[in-house]
Parts: C-alpha cells; structure tokens; sequence
C-alpha cells in the first residue's frame, strides 16, 4: 500500500502485536495504534515492524490493511512468533501489561530495500518509544531509519514498560526529538533517572528542553488532562474531557496522532492539544485502542 502523496504521512516505528484480554485478543501495539489512528486523523501512516509468519501475523497484515495502515514495510520473520501482551484491567480501566519475548519485532532489521521504498513515500514525521529498542536488532533498525529521514521531525512517545528502557536508550532517543510525548507517571521515573532528582513536570520538560533540542514536550495527565511546555514559549494546562473510562489502552496513542495531525496540518500547539485532550477521553471511553469514532469527533479533526 502505498502513501497518498496529497497528505502528511508519518511513519511508525516499532511492535505490531496482539494484546490478549480476558474476553479475547485485539490487535496492538504503541506505534501501531498511533498509526491506525493517524489515518483517522487524516494522515497517511506506514508501520516499520515484523510479524511472525503465523495465523497472528497474518491477522495483524489482514487488520492493518482494513484500517488503512500502509504495510509495506512490515517483513515477516520464519523464525520468531507474532508478539503477544497479556493485558489485566484494574477497577478504573487501566492496563497492566506482561509482555513476551523473544517475538518478531525484536528483530526488525531496517534493510536498505525498506528504507529505499519508504524514501519513495511521504515521511513528514517519524514515531517511535523505547520498548521496541529491547533488543539489538531493532534498536540499530532505528538508528538506520533515522539516519535515512535526518531532516525528519521526530516524535518520541518514550512509553515506559517493565524494565525495556535505560538512561542510556532514552538519552539516545532525546538527541533526535522534536516532540516529546510522555504520562505524569512516566516524569517521576525520568526524573531521577535522567537528572538524579524528582523534579515537577514543566521543571522535568524545561530541564530537557536545556539539554537535548526538544521543541515540544507533552505530559498527559489522565482525566486531569495534559501539560504542554514550548520551547520558546510558555507552559500551558489543559483541562482533561470527564469521561465514564472503559479502558485506557490506545488512549494514549490517539492523543499522539491526533496531536501530530494538526501539528503537522499548521495548527497551534495549544490548539492541537486541546482536540487531542479530547480524542484521548474519547478512547478511554470505548473498548477497544482503535474504536470507531463518531461524527462529533471526526468533525473536531476536521
């Protein structure tokens, strides 16, 4: 599939997986999700990953293409399983995640035929966290995309999950960001772990802004919404949407893209944050990462 050239298209990096509920399996993944809801949004989205050749990954190939997501540059490995995530739900609707390993996109090798058929194709903003950096493989696959798209906007939703991240991974990633992306709980890990002290959110965002060239830092709250911290700007609270959560898990995800469509579109930074509050709640609200929006969202984005 290949992007429609008239839009602003982003490129994922990262796991494609199956996160495994109680009731059943959905299709996953942080730079996935973000993906699907990118082409929600309005942007063209390719996923760089690696699925195993299995039935799960020949799902996922199936669900990616229903939902609009380019495929191209998703290989598919004759040796590692498609990756699986049990998901537990607490009493408020939020995720515990146990996540398996060694799976596909451990090894997601960015070969130059990937990297010469994505340069055929629009690349306005490149997404990626720390988990899919676990392994060698995938890490030293990233380093090659970015080194292919330098001049490339970079959007790094750290996405903090068990122990797959380092001061070191995380630095290495900051080098290249424009926008960070990043939950309440996620600055008190960083904090001590980045600048050796637990520091308030807008000091934390300020503290990295100091040091790495991050114009955009992004803190979201939950149902207290987000922090937005400019560069060269003030710091702005935006008030969370209340909504009724039924789960979290992709809630985050459409914040991003929603949040990158209408950066990338020319919109304010506040402004984008605002609609992308409100995707955000949306999500929490509905079963499911990717659920089907309604007309009074889709007009939001418009």
């Amino acid at each position: 599939m290949l992007m429609n050239t008239e839009r602003k298209g982003v490129l994922a990096f990262g796991e494609l997986l199956w996160d495994v509920f109680p009731d059943g399996a959905h299709i996953g993944g942080a730079p996935f999700n973000l993906a699907a809801h990118a082409v929600r949004c309005g942007l063209a989205a390719q996923v760089l990953s690696r699925v195993g050749a299995d039935d799960l990954g020949r799902r996922a190939l199936a669900e990616a293409r229903r939902l609009g997501v380019g495929t191209d540059a998703i290989s598919v490995d004759p040796l590692h399983p498609t990756g699986t995530v049990s998901v537990s739900l607490d009493a408020a609707g939020q995720p515990t995640y146990t996540i398996h390993a060694p799976v596909a996109w451990d090894f997601i090798a960015a070969e130059t035929v990937t990297l010469t058929g994505l340069r055929r194709q629009r690349v306005d903003a490149i997404c990626f966290g720390t988990l899919a950096q676990r392994s060698a493989v995938s890490r030293a696959g990233l380093r090659h995309v970015l080194a292919a798209f330098p001049a490339a906007p970079v959007f790094f939703d750290v996405n903090l999950r068990q122990h797959f991240f380092s001061r070191e991974l995380v630095e290495e990633g900051l080098a290249r960001t424009t926008i960070l992306k990043l939950n309440d709980a996620e600055v008190t890990v960083l904090g001590p772990l980045l600048c050796g002290s637990l520091l308030r959110e807008e000091a934390f965002a300020r503290e990295v802004q100091r040091r790495f060239p991050v114009q955009l830092v992004l803190v979201t709250r939950g149902a207290r919404g987000c922090l937005l911290v400019e560069r060269a700007g003030a710091a702005t609270e935006i008030p969370g949407r209340p909504v009724t959560v039924a789960d979290a898990v992709g809630a985050g995800d459409a914040f991003s893209a929603a949040f990158l469509a209408l950066w990338l579109r020319g919109k304010a930074p506040v402004a984008a944050a605002n609609v992308a509050n409100e995707l955000g709640a949306f999500v929490a609200s509905r079963r499911g990462a990717v659920p089907d929006y309604t007309e009074a969202i889709r007009q939001r984005l418009a």
